[in-house]
């Protein structure tokens, strides 16, 4: 007789003893199984005690159990099956016992295995999705040129600005009882026109009320994409109405002067440096103010050649904080990756002398188009209209060249 150990015996037994305990244990189980086979079986037998085709049809079902039984197959699934099949057939039976002979076929359906393929999900509403994951902002880059600019509000359609400039004459020294020289200066009025930014969003109120957060979604994506659009437009605008005037579009290209061929193997901050002192040394008129420029973009390949990589003798970074924090700040100037920057560009800038103003600053209106309101929908209209200019005399403080260019005319003859 077979015995049953329990899991500390068995995890005291020897391999071998193992071995032989687990061969016992499958012999057991099966034999068990025959048992209650023959169990099941015993209700068939007596309905067709008196049917010897009933009795052979009986014999055969008996092996196939037998069969399932020894392949492992499950006893108490076949059982169910047959059972419910005698029951639905038992008026068959007692038709082929009163008539002395005949035959019902029972046939064994395999129990399939429970996975994950085994359930369905009929076509969930599409809310479910952020039911389960709530919906995140749309995750918009940033670019830092906006707060760069000189920045005012006014009321003013039509933002006029003066720039006065010398003329003839200027100060001598004058001998008793000479006449003492005049001087005069000029100057220029000149009007800057709004220009208007806006997008808007059309949402239905079952969206709003179904998709958790929608709502502020949207308004932030809104916001993020008018303050990009902006501040591409500062940077690229073509100046065609109604588009502003670009920073890099009044930018000049560098002017090397005294420092044309000076550095031998000039290396990117040499390009930085003269193309700084071009801004600080190229004037209007005599004495007029420097500009100092605050402001390099270049492209974030370039940023990575010409910054990140760079290394002194000893392999050390020559600018940690380009890799860091993707920026360089030297004497004031601030060097910036900027992926709207073509490669082999570089834009160099005083940006306050760029002007924009808060004419009418971003606002978000909601309203209706058409039969938007019989349709429960609306729209969420997100815009504004501002100044962006560069005074005449100050387009001096922006230079936009190719790197290699620049490098090339201060490069000094071997």
């Amino acid at each position: 007789m077979f015995i049953k150990k329990s899991q500390k015996e068995i995890s005291e037994m020897t391999d071998e003893v193992a071995e032989i305990y687990a061969k016992g244990l499958e012999a057991h189980n099966v034999e068990v199984q025959k048992l209650a086979i023959e169990k099941a079986i015993e209700p068939i037998n007596e309905t067709l005690k008196n049917t010897s085709k009933g009795l052979e049809d009986a014999n055969e079902t008996i092996k196939q159990l037998q069969e399932s039984a020894k392949a492992g197959l499950n006893v108490d699934s076949y059982e169910v099956q047959l059972k419910n099949f005698l029951t639905e057939n038992i008026d068959k039976i007692k038709d082929i016992q009163a008539a002395g002979s005949g035959v019902v076929e029972f046939t064994m359906k395999a129990v399939a295995d429970i996975a994950t393929a085994s359930g369905t999900n009929t076509s969930p509403p599409n809310t479910v999705g952020t039911d389960l994951a709530p919906l995140q902002n749309v995750n918009l880059r940033e670019m830092q040129v906006l707060n760069l600019t000189t920045n005012i509000n006014t009321s003013a359609a039509a933002f006029p600005y003066t720039e006065a400039v010398p003329k003839d004459g200027d100060y001598a020294f004058v001998a008793e009882g000479a006449a003492k020289p005049q001087i005069d200066f000029a100057w220029e009025t000149n009007y800057a026109k709004p220009v208007k930014a806006a997008a808007w969003i059309r949402l239905t109120d079952e969206a709003i009320q179904d998709v958790k957060g929608l709502e502020s979604v949207a308004k932030d994506y809104l916001f993020k994409k008018h303050n990009l659009f902006k501040a591409k437009a500062i940077l690229f605008g073509t100046g065609v109405a109604p588009q502003p005037k670009g920073a890099t579009v009044y930018g000049r290209v560098f002017s090397a002067g005294d420092l044309a061929l000076s550095v031998s193997t000039p290396n990117f901050m040499d390009v930085v440096n003269a193309t700084i002192t071009d801004i600080a040394t190229t004037h209007n008129y005599t004495d007029e103010l420097d500009y100092r420029a605050n402001l390099v973009l270049i492209n974030p390949n370039d940023f990575f050649i010409q910054l990140v990589s760079a290394k002194d003798t000893q392999g050390h970074p020559l600018y940690p904080t380009a890799s860091l924090f993707d920026q360089v700040n030297l004497g004031g100037v601030t060097i910036m990756p900027e992926r709207a920057i073509p490669a082999g560009k570089i834009f160099v800038a005083d940006m306050e002398m760029y002007h924009t103003t808060n004419y009418l600053p971003y606002t978000v209106k909601i309203g209706y188009i058409n039969d938007d309101f019989i349709k429960n929908q609306f729209v969420m209209l997100g815009e504004s209209r501002y100044h962006a200019f560069v005074k005449k005399l100050d387009a001096q403080a922006f230079i936009y060249d190719d790197i290699a260019t620049i490098k090339t005319a201060i490069t000094k003859a071997p």
